[in-house]
C-alpha cells in the first residue's frame, strides 16, 4: 500500500492554505480612501524667466471615486480620494512653475495657465492569485499670453502587479507617482516652453 510522506502532506496543506487565503482575500476587500499630494522636480531650462503666471485647476471628473479594488463585492470595495484633488494639483503645479523661473519679477506679459483634470482611474483584476492594477491619468494644460493660446494634452498610464491586494499606503504611493509624472511631463513640454519664450 502506498502512503504519503510527511513532506507530501505538508506540501498539500501549504498549497491548500495559500489557495484558501487567496480566495478569502479576493472575497473580502474593504473600501479605501487615499490622500493625493503629488510632488515634482522639473528638469530642463528655467523658461519662466521671471514671468508672472496665474494658475487655475479645473476638475472634470464626475466623482472622487477612482475605481474598485475588485473582489466579490466589487461595487462596494471602492478606492476614493480623501482630500481635494484640485488644491493638491494646484500646489504642485505652482511649485513646479517656481522651479522653472516663474516668479513675477520680470516685466514680461503675464500668463494664465488652466490645468484641466480629465481623468484619474484605478482598475484591478485578479489572475492566478496575483493582483494587476492599471492606472491612468489625463490632464490638459491651456496657457494664454496676451490673447495667444497653447494647449497640451498629457496622459500617463501605470501598470502594477502585486502578490496581494495593495493596502491604502501602497495605492496612495502609486497614484501620487502617476499624477506627479503627468504634471512633470506637462511642465517639461518643449512646445509649452517655446510658446512661453516666444510670447
Amino acid at each position: 500500500m502506498l502512503t504519503e510522506s510527511t513532506g507530501d502532506i505538508m506540501l498539500r496543506l501549504i498549497i491548500t492554505l495559500t489557495f484558501s487565503l487567496g480566495l478569502i482575500n479576493a472575497c473580502a476587500l474593504s473600501p479605501q480612501v487615499v490622500d493625493i499630494y503629488p510632488q515634482v522636480k522639473v528638469s530642463g531650462p528655467a523658461y519662466g524667466q521671471g514671468r508672472q503666471v496665474d494658475v487655475q485647476v479645473v476638475d472634470k471628473r464626475d466623482s472622487q471615486i477612482l475605481g474598485s479594488r475588485g473582489g466579490v463585492y466589487d461595487s462596494s470595495s471602492t478606492i476614493t480620494i480623501n482630500n481635494n484633488l484640485q488644491s493638491a494639483v494646484l500646489a504642485t503645479a505652482q511649485d513646479g512653475l517656481k522651479q522653472l523661473g516663474f516668479n513675477g519679477n520680470s516685466g514680461a506679459q503675464p500668463a494664465t495657465m488652466v490645468i484641466t483634470i480629465n481623468q484619474l482611474t484605478y482598475d484591478t483584476k485578479q489572475k492566478n492569485l496575483l493582483y494587476y492594477v492599471d492606472l491612468e491619468a489625463s490632464i490638459s494644460v491651456t496657457t494664454t499670453i496676451a490673447g495667444n493660446k497653447h494647449t497640451g494634452n498629457y496622459k500617463t498610464q501605470g501598470n502594477h502587479q502585486f502578490g496581494q491586494a495593495p493596502d491604502a499606503a501602497k495605492n496612495a504611493s502609486i497614484l501620487n507617482k502617476l499624477i506627479s509624472d503627468t504634471i512633470d511631463r506637462a511642465l517639461s513640454d518643449n512646445n509649452l516652453a517655446k510658446f512661453i519664450l516666444n510670447n
